[in-house]
């Protein structure tokens, strides 16, 4: 593996990554080389948000206030996305950065990664998080690749070939598509899923389900997502279900992790149109709800990962505005048999999935009510 450079006294890193979930994982990787006895202080700096500014970085931008749902929304947000791009980039090449770690956003980084070398960033840029492709999971020709056209083979190899050409090292986290890392020699090592380590509860289970006034009752968590346009999306649904749940189990308490202070005022309004009661938890209660709620409902994406961690039931739902769902499901090709990653690791459906039609209200009651009410099968 590539080595960090060699100093004295301090190293000075720069984390880019472009929402909560990238940057929650960032400030546990500082916690982790901060343990190292060899590793030199670190000076850090970073594109992220609450959790690295915890961790001491000086935050050169936070992209988590404008991340938004899906490449063609973010088009609509992309003079920020420029003008974070450009500060990052004069930032690594004019602000003594000894070494560049990207973490997950596979178009932003891949391009901050081409960009930097190109202007003469000779320092190590480390992948963690890197991107892979689903499909391997499932598409029998990308375990062969080395069999395929060559044509076929240009178009899967683009993100491997830009990894191979301006990074240094690659951190994978799934077990699947290593055949495509060693054929396009992407110098990388399977680390396994950060999260298994992450996912612990700071409160003893009584003691929280107290808190969240649960008691002896049915406890359900609601995880809408940690962007603005999800929560009204997906969190609409989910609160939906939350009262339609609470029409035929009127003793459940429902829970739900703020993931950042700029949704606060967004969730609430959506609780007041629904004149719904959900405790609202700090977003360091997320692991402890996770593992001692009885059922979590959770928009697609690493809270998926969290619930099968914490062997927590879970239904996964997620959509995308109806124009975006037009959009991608008329002019791209991305297409799986399932979407939630642990029935995508499983290789078959372990975990209910509602997504685009069924995300709604009544869907996620009926899915949510058989688990509650059906104790075997939600093991």
């Amino acid at each position: 593996m590539c080595g960090f450079p060699a100093s004295s006294d301090r190293l000075h890193l720069f984390l880019a990554t472009g929402e909560l979930s990238g940057d929650l994982h960032a400030s546990y990787l500082v916690r982790a080389l901060r343990e190292q006895s060899h590793m030199p202080k670190l000076t850090l700096s970073a594109l992220g948000s609450v959790n690295l500014e915890a961790e001491g970085a000086h935050l050169v931008a936070d992209p988590v206030a404008h991340s938004a749902v899906g490449v063609f929304s973010n088009l609509g947000q992309l003079p920020f996305h420029l003008s974070l791009f450009n500060r990052a980039v004069k930032f690594i090449l004019e602000g003594g950065v000894d070494a560049v770690i990207l973490v997950d956003n596979r178009y932003f980084n891949l391009r901050l990664a081409e960009t930097i070398r190109r202007r003469g960033f000779s320092g190590p840029i480390i992948y963690y998080l890197a991107p892979t492709l689903w499909q391997a999971a499932f598409d029998r020709r990308l375990q062969r690749i080395e069999e395929q056209p060559l044509a076929f083979q240009r178009r899967i190899g683009k993100r491997f070939n830009a990894m191979r050409e301006y990074c240094d090292f690659a951190l994978v986290i799934y077990p699947l598509g290593f055949e495509l890392f060693e054929f396009f020699e992407v110098p990388f090592e399977f680390i396994g899923h950060p999260l298994c380590e992450m996912v612990k509860p700071n409160l003893e289970r009584t003691r929280f389900r107290e808190m969240c006034g649960a008691g002896d009752n049915k406890l359900v968590g609601l995880m809408p997502g940690s962007r603005r346009q999800e929560v009204k999306l997906i969190g609409g649904p989910l609160l939906d279900a939350a009262g339609l749940i609470q029409q035929s189990l009127p003793e459940i308490v429902f829970a739900l992790p703020v993931a950042h202070s700029h949704l606060r005022n967004c969730i609430l309004s959506e609780l007041r149109r629904r004149n719904l009661e959900v405790a609202l938890l700090e977003p360091e209660l997320r692991y402890d709800l996770i593992s001692h709620a009885d059922l979590m409902l959770v928009a697609s994406g690493t809270a998926t990962h969290e619930c099968a961690v914490a062997a927590t039931p879970h239904i996964m739902t997620y959509r995308l505005p109806p124009w975006q769902d037009f959009m991608y499901s008329t002019f791209t090709k991305f297409r799986l048999p399932f979407y939630a990653f642990p029935n995508i690791i499983a290789g078959g459906q372990v975990v209910p999935e509602l997504v685009r039609g069924e995300c709604n209200g009544e869907s996620l009651a009926k899915e949510a009510l058989n688990l509650l009410s059906d104790d075997a099968r939600a093991i």
